[in-house]
């Protein structure tokens, strides 16, 4: 697969999973896109186009994201199969992936209790709802349960005749039949509740629902979680039972094993692990299954990563198939490429929106969800120009690479002795970003760029270079005057030198965050880590809104384990010595914080672009692009979208379609 060194021979063999051949151990695992139709809530192009270039990439299968089973399921730009309206786009997609010698499985499911749709309601087991604040769900009657089995069935068969080669049913996630399993979700005094079999009767009734309407004819299996990760809920040994006992009701052709549940707690940051857990956190779950039942293909999932990771499993006899969702976003050609795009486990293209309703996108592959266009734009050779980037972080590398594989000629230019712009130190503190640099560095290293580092650009630069196109990739930084002063107290530190110099933060340090997102946030925990006595204040109304639900319950774990005090809706209003005084934002209440030795002050920064008006000022004329925190600030997602559209724009005409990017300024001689 792809030449790379590390033995990768476990991965290639094929295995059946009933009547399904998949050509190889490597799977693309369902994982929601939110790409459907917002009004029919069916298949588009852009699912075709998705799923076709991971196929192309070598995947031996592909499973879907969750197929909804009934209308009280369903989310927004989500897809299901619960009427024939949705046989055209589901037979569209089988035969993109089928051309491309790669199986497809569906997975079928009912959410439950937080279906997408809280105006509509939602039906689960009992009345609780999912997370603190969440609508209470309708109780489930034998009317709805009727139903829901039925749905199942449908869909099932629906799948099947629209060419997909197998499904699975999923009782796992915290969805409905998961929460029908539960002891924490089902407080049921009805024949499906209270005991063992009777909350298992639902799975069990769906899946002899499913297995009869699939005839033999497709692939059936169950994606599981696990562990719930909750105190008094399923864990390893009671899903074992579970599996035992719908062996016995219904043949099972596999097992894809997941953990967690969908819950307002910790739980859930497990699903979707993310740069805070390390890689494959969770193997010895798919290897207990593996060891339960010996005679069953058992898929893992979550974190895996990397290829190398996957083999090792593979032959270690942990699981029979390794799964990769966010490794697929992030490099289609996952199993082919010599020189992939790692995933970094960040989730900020997939899980943020994901959790927005919108359609995903991917920090180290900007072209999700815009594969035709932009791999159209990645194919056409243009006339060469001369290009010129001023600033070597992820914006300015992007645009560089991007641009010379295009056929430009290209000067990389950078005040920097080293490239890599603001992303040295955000690895210090969040460590995945390494293998993003690493893989830009790895892209420049292998193309055409010329570099000019270490050397203030000015316009006499530009000049001097004479390039038909200039990128202004010159980011951002705080500026001093915004800092902010208490007279008479502690020291006022800026984020980049305790990231830099941790030890320079004193014993008990207050973090003043004005943003809401990883920085102040990770930087306490890296304070906490090394005994730090860290007191987080924000005038914010809730702790780090701009980071995903899925992260902030998994961190709001790590930093109460570390001792770090939170204080929201609070400012520092003034300090005598170390003590600091904290107002509170609405009611103007005070309290004190005493013993404090250091501030760090995370603040807003402001765009470096002083150039484009120095380059107007001296009358140089020419075409423009200010991309990333040059031109506004914000984070390395946008960077590295803005820097890849504007490679890909340089040379196009200007009506060029999805590549979505602002007009470059055009100066031109007064």
């Amino acid at each position: 697969m792809g030449g790379l060194s590390t033995d990768l021979t476990a991965l290639r063999s094929s295995i059946s999973l009933g009547p399904a051949r998949i050509k190889n151990r490597v799977f693309v695992a369902p994982h929601t896109t939110n790409f459907g139709d917002a009004g029919r809530n069916l298949v588009t192009r852009r699912h075709l186009d998705y799923h076709r270039e991971r196929a192309r990439g070598g995947a031996g299968l592909i499973i879907t994201e969750g197929i909804r089973v009934h209308p009280t399921s369903l989310r927004r730009l989500g897809i299901h199969a619960y009427d024939d309206e949705a046989l055209a786009g589901l037979s569209a997609l089988a035969d993109v992936v089928h051309a491309e010698d790669t199986a497809l499985f569906a997975q079928i499911l009912h959410t439950g209790r937080h279906s997408g749709d809280d105006h509509a309601g939602s039906w689960g087991a009992g009345p609780a709802p999912w997370s603190t604040g969440a609508h209470s769900p309708h109780v489930m009657n034998a009317f709805d349960l009727d139903t829901v089995i039925a749905g199942f069935a449908a869909a099932a068969a629906r799948v099947v005749e629209a060419g997909f080669d197998g499904l699975e049913l999923h009782i796992g996630h915290g969805h409905l039949l998961q929460q029908f399993l539960s002891p924490l979700t089902n407080d049921r005094s009805d024949g499906y509740g209270g005991s063992f079999e009777r909350r298992t009767r639902l799975a069990r009734e769906a899946l002899i629902a499913v297995v009869d309407a699939v005839a033999g004819r497709a692939a059936v299996g169950l994606r599981l979680s696990a562990d719930e990760f909750q105190p008094g809920g399923l864990g390893p040994d009671d899903v074992v039972r579970i599996v035992e006992h719908l062996r016995d009701a219904a043949p099972i052709n596999f097992l894809h094993v997941s953990h967690s549940a969908y819950i307002g707690a910790a739980s859930l940051s497990t699903q979707m692990a993310d740069m805070s857990y390390g890689r494959a956190p969770f193997r010895h779950l798919p290897a207990r299954f593996k060891r339960e039942f010996p005679d069953v293909p058992v898929l893992a999932i979550c974190r895996i990563d990397n290829l190398e990771t996957g083999a090792s499993m593979i032959e270690a006899g942990e699981a029979d198939l390794v799964g990769y969702a966010r490794a697929h976003i992030a490099e289609p050609a996952l199993t082919l490429s010599t020189s992939p795009r790692h995933c970094i486990a960040c989730n900020q293209g997939c899980n943020a929106n994901l959790e927005a309703i919108t359609p995903i996108t991917c920090t180290v592959n900007p072209a999700v969800g815009q594969e035709r266009t932009w791999l159209a734009a990645e194919a056409e050779r243009p006339e060469p120009r001369s290009v010129l980037v001023v600033g070597a972080g992820p914006a300015g590398l992007e645009a560089a690479t991007t641009a010379a594989r295009r056929g430009h000629r290209v000067v990389l230019a950078d005040s920097r002795a080293e490239p890599g712009g603001a992303l040295p130190d955000v690895t210090l503190i969040r460590s995945g970003f390494g293998l993003l640099l690493s893989d830009l560095l790895t892209e420049l290293d292998a193309g055409t760029v010329v570099r000019r580092f270490g050397t203030e650009v000015t316009a006499a630069t530009v000049a001097e270079l004479a390039p038909d196109v200039v990128v202004l990739a010159t980011g951002s930084a705080t500026r001093p005057g915004d800092a902010l002063t208490l007279p008479g107290g502690p020291p006022v530190l800026e984020l980049t030198d305790v990231v830099r110099r941790p030890e320079s933060a004193g014993a008990t340090t207050l973090v003043l965050d004005e943003l809401g997102s990883w920085e102040a946030f990770a930087l306490a925990e890296q304070l906490a880590a090394r005994g730090t006595a860290v007191r987080l204040v924000t005038p914010l109304g809730s702790m780090a809104p701009r980071i995903t639900v899925y992260s902030r319950l998994g961190l709001a774990e790590r930093l109460r384990a570390g001792g770090v005090r939170i204080f929201t809706m609070h400012r520092a209003a003034h300090a005598d010595g170390t003590t600091v005084t904290l107002t509170h934002t609405v009611d103007g209440s005070e309290q004190t914080l005493t013993g404090v030795d250091t501030i760090v002050h995370v603040r807003p920064a402001r765009a470096r672009a002083a150039l484009l008006d120095d380059l107007a000022a001296a009358g140089w004329t020419g075409q423009v692009h200010l991309v990333g925190d040059a031109f506004a600030p914000r984070t390395v997602q946008e960077a590295v979208y803005e820097g890849r559209a504007t490679g890909l724009a340089i040379g196009s005409p200007a009506s060029t379609e999805g590549l979505s990017m602002r007009p470059p300024y055009d100066l031109v001689t007064a």
